[in-house]
């Protein structure tokens, strides 16, 4: 993926040459047209000619991108930066970027170069040039690339408080250093001597495998989750996905099915002022009374000079590739639907769009004059220019693309062989093309009919167009985008169908059992979204769901408004003056209850105060806090660019905010953002096509698309339905637990090496290096492999695991193992020596303290026993459920188990002299071996008695006495220092939410937290029924 180099025609000193892609420079005039060149190498401007490429490599998206070149005096090349990832939709469309693959490329007649091209189409210098702008690392593919190898930092706890851990490990160190300094100093030792002991004993707390051994667990990890079709470019992250605390969901493609159907026209009745019926099929709009005579399309629901069945035949950015129709899925089934043909005029580089040469004539009366007419319209054909068009075929002048920022998309199109009946189309959001038609050709149900259709889960595309003077194609160019998508007369709406994918329901159900808030954000209209959460039970059918709406406030700037007529909410107070109110946001039911929402304080009230009924359902809403956001772009918008003053509103927003509408791929991006400064660890789940940066920006990024540009997301599934991520939570919980667990053993293997040479160390003696070898090759090292091996829990429980390393739950289980382990070694250490038998370790050589052997019965009776500890402490960290199966269903480590404990019994037992010699043992009395095992099991058994019943009895404890001494401690503080926070309180500082000093009061000033997740989730919670909304 990274290294791609090619042949490519290069203008170099004013000849074409043939070249190696690694020698382009930004400047370089390259043809694309060349021979072989089927992927490129660089990032290029398009001068001549045009192409169609396919992005999904960067993109996801697998519709093929037509680029066209720069016009004449166009000022596009100033405002391309060179910085930016990715460019505006006005520039991308002349830009081919990197990595993508060329589809069909067109050539044209060229000012570059001095080859002639004889060919068919005559002697003529033909081209298609574009100007290299950018290669290397320095392309959109290069960046993409940099984003894999240079992921972006993970802020996590655990890894903090990892080496937080690995620094008390040395300090550790440092004290057992200096003690057995200390110590062999008195008996005499040499200093170089002791500076390798000391370092040594540096190693052994802390353990050099620490890393690789916490690695493990999330390896497996993403072995399994490879094994299931999802696969992850930074491991690190499966630990992350052990504490998603949001989920947020792309609609299209990931909760619903890619494709769309189309239902039917709901055409609109100039008349009447009304929508006629919804036609199901194309033959229905055919009106023989408005048919033409010279062989032009009228239909029933079209004024005079325009036509719905044009409309929807015209108004695409379609191209041929290979004589089909390829483009975005919505656009061919609109082409589908009006069953005409596309083509492609070589000579001018137009599209053209004609009625099929043949109908079906079963469905027609052949008795009717009129309809053999119409039959007539659709048989006779003509030749024009060098192909056979029938008259009625229209000719695309112009295509202005969808854009995002503006939700439409455009065409102008006049009849083939003449520029009389030109006619503009426009089809995008109905919100949008509403607002850009003659208000008299909107019929008076408009928003209602919108709403009926929205409200069932359809997606509804608005269509409107105008004819245009026969002057306005004479002019030396086409006209501005804004003129053309002006005084429209309203046509209709085509409705499509969206079916939720199967697993959908079952997934969100499933999450939501596990208590992780859903978010849904899509571009589709804010009703279609809604409808569609309900359907999948991501908002619960009991849970009312309030629209933003943007309207201009009519107060006036400096005005103060009481945002409550009657008793204030709990916490809230009269809030900031209007002139951060403009444009307000007007909150409705999306059902059309008579209710609001206050734009401050978000609370539920009757539109209508004589309305009893309104009135107490507002108040039982109120009440029970059963109530939550449809936010769309635009408000979405107002909050993120000026926020200032509405703080408190913004953060309830986000809290109680479940669908995301009309939302552009930067504003994707923006949410997770925000619900991060919240304290989520937030995930995002798309199909990544527009997801991109919102999948990189997520702590969790889970793409549902095989392209290469997927990649740049920490997890890439080939499961086409949100299952992975289901199976995602579960292995990062399964992760984050076996990372403990290994940690913990870890630390008590380093903890029980240490005591043990510690207390050696007395004698100037030591393990010997069989018996390190025993220890961490063949105890250590498969016990902390195997312990990793197991999958995890089938269900998600409500709980989310730890991430704290330093938390009191933790602190206590290892502070209380470690004594019990020193306490265990320590009172092996005092009964071996009040042994009749046992002989002290004495220097061979007197006053040689370093010829002191390492055999003996100390050192024995030391080993022996330690290798019970490190055998039973990982049977004690074998954490089970909830996050982890249980224990006993990880076979290879049952395996792995009883058979170091059958070999360390038989060893203790059966004293078998070859392997006693090879680890520097020495027989003891038959006995002190029951003692030791003894000692063993008995060490076992208080370890697994304290780990499962009693630290966690002590745990909360403990937390609740930091707690009194912290509280008292901030007591004190203050009564010693009132003078110091009047102080602060009058300088204006800010609090911890952005708050000034003086002003701080309202719902956040109660908490007086940090600010955290916490802090809110406290103020839903006292929200009745708030705590429920997901």
């Amino acid at each position: 993926m990274a290294m791609h180099t090619c042949l490519i025609t290069v203008l170099r000193n004013g000849s074409w040459e043939v070249l190696e892609s690694s020698e382009l420079v930004p400047g370089d005039i390259v043809d694309l047209g060349s021979s072989g060149l089927f992927t490129l190498p660089c990032d290029a401007v398009v001068l001549e000619g045009d192409c169609i490429v396919n992005e999904s490599m960067l993109t996801g998206e697998s519709v093929p991108e037509f680029k066209c070149s720069l016009d004449q005096g166009t000022t596009v090349l100033g405002s391309i930066d060179m910085e930016a990832y990715t460019f505006s939709p006005s520039v991308s469309r002349h830009v081919i970027f990197a990595g993508t693959h060329l589809v069909r490329v067109r050539r044209t007649e060229s000012v570059y170069g001095s080859y002639v091209d004889n060919t068919a189409e005559g002697s003529r210098n033909t081209h298609t040039t574009a100007m290299v702008i950018r290669t290397g690392f320095c392309s959109t593919k290069g960046a993409l690339v940099r984003s894999i190898l240079f992921p972006r930092p993970t802020k996590f706890r655990f890894y903090r408080d990892a080496f937080c851990f690995v620094g008390i490990l040395a300090l550790i160190a440092i004290a057992g250093f200096t003690v057995n300094a200390i110590n062999l100093h008195r008996l005499g030792v040499s200093a170089s001597t002791i500076a390798i002991k000391a370092l040594d004993l540096i190693t052994v707390v802390v353990p050099p495998a620490l890393p690789a051994s916490m690695s493990i667990g999330m390896a497996f990890a993403a072995r399994r989750l490879r094994k299931k079709g999802i696969f992850c470019i930074s491991p690190s992250r499966i630990n992350v996905a052990s504490k998603v605390a949001a989920m947020c969901f792309d609609k299209t493609g990931t909760l619903t099915e890619e494709g769309l159907d189309l239902l039917g026209i709901h055409t609109a009745d100039h008349r009447t002022g009304q929508f006629t019926k919804v036609c199901t099929e194309v033959k229905e709009l055919v009106c023989s009374a408005n048919s033409a005579q010279d062989g032009g399309i009228f239909d029933s629901a079209g004024d005079p000079g325009i036509s719905v069945i044009k409309a929807i035949a015209s108004c695409h950015s379609l191209r041929l590739v290979d004589n089909k129709p390829v483009g975005d899925p919505l656009e061919l089934k609109m082409l589908e639907f009006s069953g005409w043909n596309m083509d492609e005029d070589e000579d001018t580089g137009t599209t053209i769009v004609s009625p099929p040469t043949s109908m079906v004539k079963a469905d027609i009366d052949s008795n009717s004059s009129s309809n053999e007419r119409i039959c007539n319209i659709y048989h006779s054909e003509k030749r024009v220019g060098s192909c056979k068009y029938p008259p009625a075929a229209i000719r695309i002048l112009k295509t202005f693309d969808f854009a995002s920022e503006l939700r439409r998309a455009s065409v102008i199109v006049c009849q083939h062989g003449t520029q009389r009946r030109a006619e503009a189309y426009v089809k995008g959001a109905p919100e949008v093309i509403k607002e850009l038609c003659w208000p008299a050709t909107v019929p008076r149900e408009y928003f209602s009919i919108l709403n009926e259709f929205t409200q069932k889960g359809y997606r509804v595309i608005a269509i409107a167009g105008k004819p245009l003077e026969s002057w306005v194609l004479s002019a030396k160019s086409i006209p501005e985008r804004a003129e053309i998508e002006s005084c429209l007369t309203f046509m209709g709406f085509l409705v499509f169908e969206n079916r939720l994918k199967p697993k959908t329901a079952e997934i969100i159900g499933e999450l939501r059992q596990a208590r992780i808030r859903m978010i849904m954000c899509t571009g589709d209209n804010p009703l279609t979204a809604v409808s569609v959460a309900r359907e999948c039970q991501l908002v619960r059918s009991d849970v009312s769901v309030f629209v933003s709406h943007v309207q201009e406030a009519s107060a006036k700037s400096g005005d103060t408004i009481d945002v409550f007529e009657g008793k204030k909410p709990n916490g809230f107070t009269t809030f900031m003056n209007s002139s951060h109110l403009r444009p307000g946001i007007v909150w409705k039911e999306s059902t059309g209850k008579e209710i609001i929402l206050d734009p401050v304080a978000l609370v539920p009230s009757a539109a209508n105060q004589t309305d009893k009924d309104a009135v107490a359902f507002a108040e039982e809403l109120a009440e029970s806090g059963c109530y939550c956001l449809a936010v769309t772009g635009d408000a979405f918008e107002l909050f993120t660019k000026d926020v200032l003053g509405m703080e408190d509103t913004w953060k309830l927003i986000l809290m109680r905010g479940l669908v995301f509408a009309r939302m552009s791929p930067e504003q994707k991006a923006v949410l997770v953002e925000q619900l991060q400064v919240l304290g989520y660890i937030t995930g995002f789940c798309g199909d990544g096509a527009n997801d991109c940066t919102a999948l990189k920006t997520a702590d969790v990024g889970i793409s549902l698309s095989e392209a290469e540009a997927s990649v740049a997301a920490p997890f890439t599934s080939s499961i086409p339905d949100i299952s992975c991520v289901a199976c995602v939570l579960r292995e990062g919980r399964c992760s984050i637990a076996t990372s403990f667990g290994c940690f913990k053993y870890m630390m008590l293997y380093s903890m029980i090496q240490f005591t043990s040479c510690c207390l050696l160390y007395v004698y100037n003696i030591n393990l010997t290096n069989g018996q390190f070898l025993y220890v961490d090759l063949f105890i250590t090292l498969p016990i902390a492999v195997c312990m990793n091996r197991v999958k995890p829990f089938k269900v998600l429980v409500p709980k989310r695991p730890s991430a704290s390393l330093i938390s009191k739950k933790v602190l206590t289980s290892l502070t209380g193992n470690v004594v019990l382990i020193i306490g265990f070694q320590v009172a092996v250490y005092f009964m071996t020596e009040a042994q009749s038998w046992y002989e002290k370790p004495v220097p061979k050589k007197p006053g040689d303290p370093d010829s002191t052997p390492l055999e003996g019965n100390l050192n024995t009776s030391i080993f022996l026993f330690s290798t019970f500890q490190y055998i039973f402490i990982g049977l004690v960290f074998s954490i089970g459920p909830p996050y982890r199966q249980p224990v006993r269903q990880n076979y290879v480590y049952i395996v792995t188990l009883t058979l170091l404990l059958a070999f360390n019994l038989w060893m203790v037992m059966v004293p078998a002299k070859g392997f006693y010699s090879l680890f520097g043992l020495v027989h003891v009395r038959a006995s002190w071996r029951f003692v030791i095992f003894g000692m063993g099991a008995a060490n076992f058994a208080m370890c697994y008695f304290g780990e499962q019943f009693l630290f966690p009895w002590i745990a909360p404890r403990v937390a609740k006495v930091f707690r009194f001494v912290r509280l008292a401690s901030n007591r004190c503080l203050k009564r010693g220092c009132g003078h110091c926070i009047n102080a602060y309180r009058r300088k204006g500082t800010e609090d911890g939410v952005g708050n000034s000093g003086a002003a701080t009061s309202g719902i956040w000033k109660q908490t007086n937290k940090r600010e955290n997740r916490k802090e809110y989730k406290l103020l839903l919670e006292k929200m009745v029924g708030g705590a429920g909304l997901y």
